[in-house]
């Protein structure tokens, strides 16, 4: 006799495989990523002024709706209480995905508290203990919670699943990572199945700057094509309980924005490389920030096993004041770009976007040179 959650991963199966029977796409086409593309601009039927557009995004959270700039810090162990309500700017800014990595239960929970007002969301891992969960879901400024494996499409978050649901949660659940429809469906599913009402999943493998996966393992397409695919399919299968979030490959406010044609919000690490970050990461030169360290979390874990399969480091030396600085970078960008193309909010803007392909030129001109 097969036990309850081994019937639940075959019905996940099942579902899975009965949606990719009828839905059909392109297996073989380029996959592109954010600097493959641009927005073409195209003309304004009404004065529209870039303070006058909406570019708040609607989130299911953990104990309500929210009304939150779709922009989330990734859950790296240098960005914690402080980065959370710096990021937060007052209820403007972005919401951070606290890291879970190297940090005890107890830890994790004083970042959540030490981050208040700000709300934020917390990672975890598929070994949580029932006091940690118990205790961090009713934390009231916790917005997300988010499963933080390498491959999200994968049965083994089943019995988090059933516990986080136990705890009468239905909502505000990210769950990722995933780089395919294939992947994204069976998320939904595995959402879905569990008894979640409304749930994020997490998009993007290897798209990451310290991230090496792709070049490690060969896994993982152009970030901006996989979007668009997973984009279309939720359209088409009629998934529309499931929000997407893009995490990785930002390098500038204009990814930020053509990643938001094709999800709900935008997950950073690189991006936000500020005095926001831990003090382990901060390079001070005569007592003034002169660069940033950064690490990807695979390789805290991987190194200490003499292999590096998914992460490396850099030095950066630009970077932002504070978080609240990139935040205000990437809402100007976001406010010009749906002005150039006749938007008001990010559901017009999401229905007015054309992308064109750039040559190499194209991309030199586009810079500074």
């Amino acid at each position: 006799m097969t036990t309850p959650k081994l019937d639940l991963a075959s019905s996940v199966i099942a579902r899975t495989e009965e949606a990719l029977s009828r839905y059909q796409f392109d297996h073989s086409q380029v996959y592109y990523t954010f600097a493959d593309k641009a927005i073409v601009p195209t003309f304004l039927s009404r004065a529209l002024s870039r303070t006058g557009v909406n570019v708040n995004q609607t989130f299911h959270g953990v104990h309500s709706d929210l009304e939150l700039f779709p922009a989330f810090g990734a859950s790296m162990s240098f960005m914690r209480s402080r980065f959370a309500r710096d990021v937060w700017e007052e209820g403007r800014g972005g919401v951070h995905i606290l890291p879970r990595v190297g940090l005890s239960d107890a830890a994790r929970l004083e970042d959540v508290r030490s981050s208040a007002p700000a709300l934020v969301g917390v990672a975890l891992g598929i070994n949580e203990t029932d006091d940690f969960l118990k205790t961090v879901f009713q934390e009231p400024n916790l917005a997300f919670a988010s499963i933080d494996i390498a491959h999200g499409a994968n049965v083994a978050v089943l019995p988090l699943l059933e516990r986080i649901r136990g705890l009468g949660v239905k909502q505000g659940i990210i769950l990722g990572n995933v780089g395919s429809v294939e992947g994204f469906v069976f998320a939904y599913w595995l959402m879905k199945l569990s008894g979640f009402q409304n749930f994020v999943i997490k998009v993007g493998v290897g798209p990451g700057s310290v991230c090496t996966t792709r070049i490690n393992t060969g896994v993982g397409v152009g970030q901006l094509t996989v979007l668009e695919q997973i984009y279309a399919a939720r359209a088409e299968l009629g998934y529309v309980d499931a929000q997407l979030i893009s995490d990785g490959g930002v390098n500038a406010a204009g990814d930020f924005v053509k990643a938001l044609v094709y999800s709900e919000g935008v997950m950073m690490g690189k991006f936000f490389a500020s005095g926001s970050f831990e003090d382990e990461v901060l390079i001070l030169e005569g007592g003034k920030l002169a660069g940033v360290h950064l690490f990807g979390m695979a390789s805290t874990l991987v190194t200490e096993k003499r292999n590096f399969i998914e992460g490396s480091s850099q030095t950066l030396h630009a970077f932002h004041q504070n978080a609240g600085e990139a935040v205000t970078r990437l809402r100007e960008g976001l406010q010009s770009a749906m002005t150039y193309v006749n938007s008001s909010n990010l559901q017009e803007f999401r229905k007015n976007v054309r992308f064109a392909i750039n040559s190499a030129a194209s991309m030199t001109e586009g810079g500074v040179h």
